[in-house]
């Protein structure tokens, strides 16, 4: 959610929106975007392995990206289990959206009521 403006840190705000109209002019993807294309790849081929349509060693692949991702945010200091659950939630819920685009709020955690 976008911070309302007081004016303190107006010079900052207005280069950073400059900046972001050059990388929408150009079409350049942000970080985060980049960041929820790969957590979508990531629940493709979830879906993939699900449908068994995925290539031979594509579970292992999958499996050491999750155990290298939450070991890099342990490395970080963040909480291993936490990490690992929020990142099983994160790609059960772009699994869920991918599988169906007018799936529930609750479909697209998991739950099938």
């Amino acid at each position: 959610m976008p911070r309302k403006t007081t004016g303190k840190n107006e010079k900052g705000r207005l280069r950073q929106q400059r900046y972001r109209d050059r990388l929408s002019m150009k079409r350049e993807p942000e970080v985060q975007e980049l960041d929820t294309a790969v957590a979508a790849a990531l629940s493709r081929l979830v879906i993939a392995l699900e449908n068994k349509t995925a290539v031979t060693g594509a579970k292992a692949v999958l499996d050491q990206a999750i155990i290298d991702a939450v070991d890099h945010l342990r490395k970080m200091g963040y909480s291993g289990k936490a990490s690992g659950r929020l990142l099983y939630r994160r790609i059960v819920w772009l699994k869920e959206s991918h599988k169906n685009p007018a799936a529930t709020w609750l479909q697209k955690r998991g739950c099938n009521l």
